[in-house]
């Protein structure tokens, strides 16, 4: 079998349940002033339909016990050894896995990844304008409703100047800033304990949502290639328990699942004082520390955590949500400067990992196979060139989802050239023989894969 086939590696396989698409262009942004779910109708051209749903037949991820190696299925002489803490199936591709070493989480010396989780919250502003004025990228991994109230980012709360502020206006400013935004599901639950069904719902409603803030913000759609689980679960087993295979598949099938390696500690307790709104704070946790002694700590786990003796990367987990961590914030990204370190978005790892956009990587053939190399577990090559060689011929990631659940070459024929993204419009877009995909996360499904004949 070659390692251009779309079901290479067979035995450890994915399911995913693609839908067709939908012929013509994306929604277009609403006003501001328009109601909740007032831009929920699709919007497509005179005589455009949504086309019948499909499931491409792609076959189930096999489970393997925690450790353990994925099952050579084929003598592959050029194929390197078995590494040290590989990916498998029931951990999807991704970094910072706890209690794993080994290349599996290696991370750039002296790069700082400030990741912030549960915003937007009526403390983000504040977040950003720290960064702004310390010339700092962030990664931000959003929920759609968790502590926004019914609403959600269609929500508004009022600043201390009086200016009534919508969520989704703020989503926009994370991204117009030059930011990364991440998928952290609709409502922050805990994925050990929910159903297949309920999973998927969380991961794809939110990208959904997400982008319909996006777009009744004025902002362009962003596809979410990244995804942290809520507390970490079920990889974090003190708060969950053991790992299910159903999370690592779903997340697998979806995004790069993105932990950490340091924690600021911040979520842990609520300390006296200690809110995140300005209108509803929480009960201080049992035995909960003053303020100032959570801001000494919070800025102590950071500065002080294993990786800052070494000069390690690292990827810090923090929230947006906590009026303690904006309170140090200035001087834990200071004293990581003192110490040398720098600062990216979590998309500069996947190139310095990878070599290639975060968009390429989940799903696509080749998943967890020690024949293929791991930069290339999420492309086909449909041209001459060798897979991995020549971007303009192979069809990768969610692309190659879309690819094969519009019909695959029979249907679409070769690419023409790599994915770009349009400047005016935000929308991801790869040309075949005779016809062109879109990818619009705007859109649910089956609309969320845009097929537009040559």
């Amino acid at each position: 079998m070659s390692a251009r086939s779309p079901l290479h590696g067979a035995r450890l396989r994915l399911w995913l349940a693609c839908a067709l698409g939908c012929t013509g262009p994306k929604l277009e942004p609403t006003s501001l002033l328009e109601p909740p779910g007032s831009a929920d109708e699709l919007r497509l051209p005179p005589g455009a339909e949504c086309g019948p749903e499909r499931v491409p037949a792609l076959p189930v991820l096999d489970a393997l016990p925690d450790g353990a190696s994925p099952p050579a299925e084929e003598t592959c002489e050029d194929a390197p050894a078995a590494e040290s803490g590989r990916h498998f199936a029931l951990r999807p591709l991704g970094v910072g896995y706890p209690n794993v070493t080994g290349p599996v989480n290696d991370l750039p010396p002296g790069v700082a990844y400030l990741t912030f989780d549960d915003g937007p919250s009526e403390w983000t502003h504040t977040f950003l304008d720290i960064l702004e004025s310390k010339g700092v990228r962030a990664t931000f991994f959003v929920t759609a409703k968790q502590l926004k109230g019914e609403a959600g980012l269609d929500g508004t709360y009022t600043d201390d100047s009086g200016r009534v502020i919508v969520y989704r206006d703020v989503l926009r400013r994370i991204v117009d800033s030059g930011h990364q935004l991440a998928n952290h599901t609709v409502n922050h639950v805990d994925l050990a304990h929910v159903t297949r069904g309920q999973l998927t719902s969380e991961i794809e409603e939110n990208e959904l949502l997400v982008n319909r803030a996006l777009l009744r913000a004025g902002g362009q759609p962003e596809v979410l290639t990244l995804f942290r689980p809520p507390y970490g679960s079920p990889w974090f087993t003190g708060i969950a328990g053991m790992p299910g295979p159903q999370a690592s598949e779903r997340i697998a099938s979806h995004a790069l699942n993105i932990m950490w390696n340091v924690t600021s500690g911040d979520a842990q307790d609520w300390a006296q004082g200690e809110s995140y709104s300005r209108t509803s704070s929480p009960l201080p946790s049992p035995g909960a520390p003053d303020l100032e002694s959570k801001r000494r700590r919070v800025l102590n786990d950071v500065l002080n955590s294993r990786p800052t003796s070494t000069g390690a990367g690292m990827i810090v987990l923090m929230h947006d949500t906590h009026s303690a961590t904006r309170d140090v914030l200035p001087q834990l990204i200071d004293g990581l400067r003192e110490q040398g370190y720098g600062f990216e978005t979590i998309e500069h790892y996947v190139q310095w990992r990878w070599g290639r956009p975060s968009l390429d990587m989940t799903p696509g053939p080749g998943l967890y196979q020690s024949c293929v190399p791991e930069r290339d577990w999420g492309c086909e090559a449909l041209g001459d060139a060798p897979l991995g060689t020549d971007r303009s011929s192979e069809v990768c990631g969610r692309f190659w989802v879309a690819y094969h659940a519009l019909g695959g070459a029979a249907a679409l024929g070769a690419p023409l050239g790599a994915p770009e993204r349009s400047a005016e419009t935000g929308i991801y877009a790869q040309p075949f023989e005779h016809a062109t995909i879109e990818l619009h996360p705007e859109n649910p499904p089956p609309c969320h894969i845009v097929a537009v004949p040559r």
